[in-house]
């Protein structure tokens, strides 16, 4: 008995001529890649029936339904009620319109849930559809990918719209294609549809024929091109620099011109101002004869501008860029004390580097240098990196100081003449004038006494110049704590001494106290307290003299019986030469007690006495 090799396919409903196309068409169902299957379709009155007859390998393997478990089952059956619904549907709509149809759907079957792209084609027998034969494709890992790739152009066009910087492309004609917000922005095409546009109709004919030649030369070449450009826009020129990358076909041609294009108008003025202050800077470095110096103190290389050379007459070019090329020329006595105040700027002690020291020409002679610098830059670890600094050509002024110190010693000897001798001189005469009181008649004692006046102004006057020479030599003055009593007291019994017709009283007790002044302090107790008798125009001078003490200060007042100071002279009175009221003296006096007490951190003044005459005040600071 010979077994029917058609059987199978008559069967499963493929026409049972048993011709060779028969076995080509079963062949073809069972190998196809695409899952393939096949329903019976059966009418009911007002209805259609689909009913599973078989799937193929492929169907199988995709959906996880053997060729046994989807034969006989209806939509339903084999898929449940509500997907079973939306499949039928789809056959019934096949069915009706007897025509190929096309559609995509998801399924949740066996093998997993899976995107599918369906083809239904009917099998139409005697005018009725009998079969219907679909043909799926599995296209899950496509859609999946679309979507991704969906995800990233909106990421891609989200990031493109955010972009401070103008994005376009334009076709190798030069026809706009897509541009970002900001270079929507930036033409002022914001509520117009850009594509097709070109540069001619949104920038003025020069920019739009640079813009279209620089498009021609990224076409041409197929290279990128980076070029800087002035765009005018409705708020005045913008300075861009714009980068044009040529866009590739999948053929491997150029098709288009992308470009990216950034507002550098700002970092252009800023390059300007830049400019303009490097240049007056360079201006001043020359003017003011500046060498400067720039070290790296990682490498220990030093970077000398030409003026530094030129300041110890080299030329650029003598002058190794290397830290050694300044310790080699600094004066061997000098080399300690520069190190130590370098040390102590590094080291964080000192604000900046600054001392004076003497360097070695390329003649082999010394000049004096201000060498000022500091660190500028650090590490991660807070060690220093880089230090900047300038050298001054102090020479002419180390010159013009040791002049005036030889002056001062002059000074200074002079002070001591006029002090001592030309003093001792005066107190001879004084001391013989007062021998010769007994010896003189009536009629010439006036004229003795004339002398003798003179001669004890003479004296003050001496005294009170040399105490201003003694000041103005001083530079600064070193306040100690100093008693008031003493100091006092001693000053008041010499005007009692040389003056034997003025009255100095004191009003209570002198407080023991000290403040801070130095050893002048007597010669501004002495000159305010002559003050007050050498111009008092009273037969009998009278002073008074009180002190109180607050918390931080003693306060002294001198007050005297004499013809008082107008109100606008009372702050001149304190001036260099000013004699406060018509007289013989110097003016040398208020100048020099004033003076005093401005170093010492005090302060002095002066007030109407009442009934008549002036006080002066003084205040001095008391140790905290």
């Amino acid at each position: 008995m010979h077994e029917d090799p058609n059987a199978d396919a008559a069967s499963e409903g493929f026409p049972t001529s048993g011709s060779e196309s028969d076995n080509v068409y079963e062949a073809i169902f069972r190998e196809m890649e695409d899952a393939v299957f096949l329903m019976d379709v059966r009418r009911t009155d007002d209805d259609y029936q689909f009913v599973f007859r078989r799937n193929n390998a492929s169907h199988q393997r995709r959906t996880g339904l053997s060729d046994d478990e989807l034969r006989g089952q209806t939509p339903r059956e084999l898929l449940g009620d509500e997907q079973g619904a939306a499949v039928a549907a789809n056959y019934r709509d096949c069915a009706e319109q007897r025509e190929t149809i096309e559609y995509e759907e998801t399924l949740d079957l066996p093998g997993g849930t899976s995107r599918w792209q369906t083809k239904l084609t009917p099998v139409v027998e005697d005018g009725e559809v009998a079969q219907i034969v679909g043909v799926a494709r599995d296209i899950t890992e496509q859609k999946q990918q679309e979507a991704e790739l969906q995800r990233v152009y909106r990421r891609f066009e989200t990031v493109m719209e955010t972009m401070s910087a103008a994005v376009f492309l334009k076709d190798t004609e030069g026809r706009y294609l897509m541009m970002n917000q900001a270079c929507r922005e930036l033409f002022n095409v914001e509520d117009e549809e850009i594509v097709g546009l070109t540069d001619y109709d949104i920038t003025p004919p020069d920019v739009a024929e640079r813009a279209r030649a620089d498009d021609r030369q990224v076409v041409e070449s197929g290279e990128i091109i980076e070029i800087e450009e002035t765009i005018p826009t409705a708020t005045g020129n913008t300075t861009r620099i714009t980068r044009k990358s040529p866009v590739y076909d999948d053929n491997g041609e150029i098709s288009a011109v992308c470009g990216v294009s950034t507002d550098i108008t700002d970092q252009k003025r800023r390059e300007r101002e830049l400019q303009r202050l490097k240049e007056r800077l360079e201006l001043a470095v020359e003017g003011a004869s500046l060498g400067i110096w720039d070290w790296d103190m990682r490498t220990d290389e030093v970077e000398f501008n030409d003026q530094w050379a030129r300041m110890l007459d080299h030329s650029p070019d003598e002058v190794e860029p290397a830290l050694d090329a300044w310790e080699q020329r600094v004066h061997p006595d000098d080399l300690e004390r520069v190190e130590t105040a370098l040390n102590a700027h590094i080291e964080g002690e000192t604000d900046r580097y600054d001392t004076e020291h003497r360097m070695r020409t390329a003649g082999g002679e010394w000049k004096w240098i201000r060498d000022i610098g500091e660190i500028v830059e650090r590490n991660a670890d807070g060690d220093p990196a880089r230090a900047v600094g300038i050298h001054l050509d102090i020479d002419e002024r180390k010159d013009y100081e040791r002049t005036l110190e030889r002056q001062r010693d002059n000074l200074e000897v002079l002070n001591q003449v006029v002090r001592h001798d030309v003093r001792n001189a005066l107190q001879l005469v004084l001391a013989y004038g007062d021998m010769l009181e007994e010896f003189v008649e009536e009629e010439g004692d006036a004229y003795l006494r004339k002398i003798l006046k003179a001669g004890r102004e003479a004296v003050d006057i001496t005294q009170t110049a040399g105490d201003v020479t003694k000041v103005l030599l001083r530079s600064e003055t070193d306040r100690t704590p100093i008693p008031v009593r003493p100091v006092l007291e001693a000053q008041i019994d010499d005007v009692r001494a040389n003056h034997e017709r003025a009255i100095a009283a004191v009003d209570g007790p002198i407080p023991d106290v000290e403040v801070l002044a130095d050893d002048m302090l007597e010669s501004v107790f002495r000159n305010l307290l002559n003050n007050a008798v050498v111009h008092n125009d009273k037969e009998l001078p009278e002073l008074t003299v009180s002190a109180a003490v607050d918390d931080d200060v003693v306060r002294l007042r001198i007050a005297d019986n004499g013809p008082g100071i107008r109100d606008e002279h009372k702050e001149l009175i304190f001036e260099e030469g000013e004699k406060g009221l018509d007289s013989d003296g110097t003016g040398l006096g208020l100048y020099l007690v004033q003076t005093l007490v401005e170093r010492y951190g005090g302060d002095v003044w002066v007030e109407d006495n009442d009934p008549e005459g002036s006080v002066f005040v003084l205040e001095l600071r008391r140790p905290q």
